[in-house]
């Protein structure tokens, strides 16, 4: 071969080897990067739905105030189940007194094979009759309806929990 050709062969194994290091940079970025805000286990909507469900005007017949309408709609939580991993679908735990998650074995839900789970992650308890959910300092956050918790928060049936890969649903 002459020098002409390895030269352009060493210029192309070299773009490659920096193609490939660029790639594995942008891995291990996506992975350390904090999550945007985005729904925890949404479904796509199908074109023409919209976003945020409509209701009639204040004022209006059959309107209600926010906080009457969420009263209405929502009711209490009384268990939590877990829906992903696939490994742990399908297990609840009723919320009565406090429920901690984390990698601790005194924990009531256990969830020891995910890094992303601090020792004692967070809480769920009782406040005026109705459960309310808390990060306990946890490394990676936990995220309530796709949003990072800050502080506690009223659970309602339906609300969605995320901490690391587990996903629980409160019923």
């Amino acid at each position: 071969m002459t020098d002409q050709v390895l030269n352009i062969l060493k210029f192309v194994l070299l773009g490659l080897l920096y193609l490939f290091f660029a790639r594995v940079l942008w891995a291990v970025w996506s992975e350390v990067r904090t999550p945007t805000r985005r729904p925890v286990m949404g479904t796509p909507r199908p074109p023409g739905q919209p976003t945020t469900p409509t209701s009639p005007p204040v004022g209006a017949p059959g309107a209600t105030s926010r906080k009457q309408a969420k009263k209405q709609a929502k009711g209490r939580a009384s268990r939590l189940v877990i829906l992903e991993p696939r490994a742990r679908r399908g297990m609840s735990v009723m919320l009565t007194g406090d429920v901690t998650l984390g990698r601790e074995p005194g924990c009531t839900i256990v969830i020891d094979d995910d890094a992303y789970v601090s020792q004692l992650h967070f809480r769920v308890f009782d406040y005026e009759g109705q459960p309310m959910v808390e990060d306990l300092g946890s490394t990676n956050g936990t995220f309530h309806n796709g949003s990072k918790l800050v502080g506690a928060k009223l659970l309602h049936p339906g609300d969605r929990i995320q901490v690391g890969t587990t996903v629980i649903e409160a019923q």
